[in-house]
């Protein structure tokens, strides 16, 4: 358990960001404001230009065609509702419509998990299980270390790990030669996404492979062709000869039938409370967090949860960079202590409370994921102490998810009315 002061801010603060475009991902400065910059910067094309761009893939330092936000806002140093009202601000719903959906998949998919939390179960003890059996599997080495000899699958490994990053039409591309073509594990692919993207997501990632597979849509699988490839690559990839010509979908059981989404949130009581935070979401400053009897921040970062094997060292330095900020951010600004606990610490966190005689804990929603693996033992440890656990859930999750009982095209429909809820219309 560590306690932090000021002086690494002052530090942190020393960082330049002359170009947005280059500091956009840059790990060491992953604030709101830069965000929040880039957001103003890019929200002239999500309007047409964005609907007829998005799903070319001009390759690495050129995603010129995509909004390059999906870090901030996978994190929630931006919120879905201030990308969805900057489109709004400057084309209406009509042009920026294609916009507004592709910001509501990855809603669609955090509500659909919610209601299935069986489905991320199922596939960590698949992916462990794989992990153990392929580890030195020749072929499962040679796709991760970008060396099949299919050249697009192999760009797109090397960028991947270098640059933490990939198009979404390039993930999809990217994922159905991993099953189809290469006939590797899907839970392992789904593993190695996590591993590496900046924007990683346990929903959108694991059921967006789930979805190439033929396992989400029963029977409806993603086939990449050569043809596709070339044209939205420009020519810069033509794997003719080289993909599966057919994709059988993978034998899986048919998903859960979805539970009753029961947020579970308790009244913030007026009693001496720790604010937790973890990397699920670092948006401090757009919560409606309580002002008064709060006796210090405990930040617990996740990250290195998602995987058996860790996560690439640009997305740790990210997201601990993107933690630091945001809570001694807010430490100063309510003078307040920060303390830094594992997740693997057990007993660190009621100890905490009790050095600090806090009566109760408030937090952020943590989405089903390893967020919420990694502190479910925690908190029921508090509770056994009776020390309360108050949820705070933001308002975009609690009217959206739950239209996220059966499929994308129904969940879309609803779009219009979910941001007349929500007062963004």
């Amino acid at each position: 358990m560590v306690r932090s002061g000021s002086a690494r801010i002052a530090t942190r603060r020393c960082l330049c960001t002359t170009n947005l475009m280059s500091t956009l991902i840059n790990t060491q400065n992953p604030t709101r404001d830069v965000g929040l910059q880039h957001l103003e910067q890019v929200k002239g094309k999500l309007g047409r230009q964005y609907t007829a761009k998005r799903n070319f893939d001009y390759g690495a330092g050129h995603h010129n065609s995509v909004t390059n936000l999906s870090p901030w806002i996978r994190h929630r140093l931006l919120l879905e509702e201030e990308a969805v009202k900057a489109a709004l601000s400057v084309h209406g719903y009509s042009r920026a419509e294609k916009f507004i959906q592709e910001v509501f998949w990855r809603t669609y998919w955090k509500g659909w998990l919610e209601m299935r939390p069986q489905v991320w179960r199922d596939f960590t003890v698949a992916r462990d299980a794989e992990l153990k059996t392929w580890q030195n599997d020749s072929g499962y080495l040679s796709a991760i270390s970008g060396e099949t000899g299919i050249e697009c699958f192999d760009s797109w490994t090397r960028e991947l790990k270098k640059e933490n990053y990939l198009h979404n039409h390039a993930r999809m591309w990217f994922a159905s030669i991993w099953i189809f073509t290469l006939r590797l594990p899907w839970v392992l692919g789904a593993n190695f996404f996590l591993q590496h993207l900046l924007d990683g997501d346990p929903a959108s990632n694991t059921l967006s492979w789930r979805w190439v597979a033929g396992i989400q849509t029963r029977g409806k699988t993603y086939l990449a062709r050569s043809e596709n490839i070339a044209k939205y690559s420009q020519g810069r990839f033509d794997p003719k000869g080289q993909l599966a010509t057919t994709a059988r979908p993978i034998d899986a059981p048919l998903p859960p039938t979805p539970s009753v989404l029961k947020f579970d949130t308790h009244s913030i009581l007026d009693k001496p409370s720790l604010l937790l935070v973890t990397d699920d979401d670092m948006g401090l400053e757009t919560a409606n967090l309580p002002s008064t009897n709060l006796v210090g921040i405990v930040s617990i970062n996740t990250a290195r949860t998602r995987t058996p094997h860790g996560i690439g060292n640009e997305v740790a330095d990210f997201i601990d960079n993107a933690l630091d900020a945001a809570v001694d951010d807010y430490a100063v600004k309510h003078q307040l202590s920060v303390y830094r606990i594992q997740p693997n610490d057990g007993g660190a966190l009621l100890k905490l409370a009790n050095q600090l005689s806090a009566q109760q804990v408030i937090g952020l929603q943590i989405p089903i994921g390893p967020g919420k693996d990694a502190i479910t033992d925690m908190m029921q440890e508090l509770l056994s102490h009776k020390i309360v656990y108050s949820k705070i859930v933001r308002p975009w999750d609690q009217v959206c998810w739950p239209y996220a009982k059966a499929g994308f095209f129904r969940f879309r429909s609803s779009i219009p009315s979910m941001l007349g809820a929500l007062s963004l219309n």
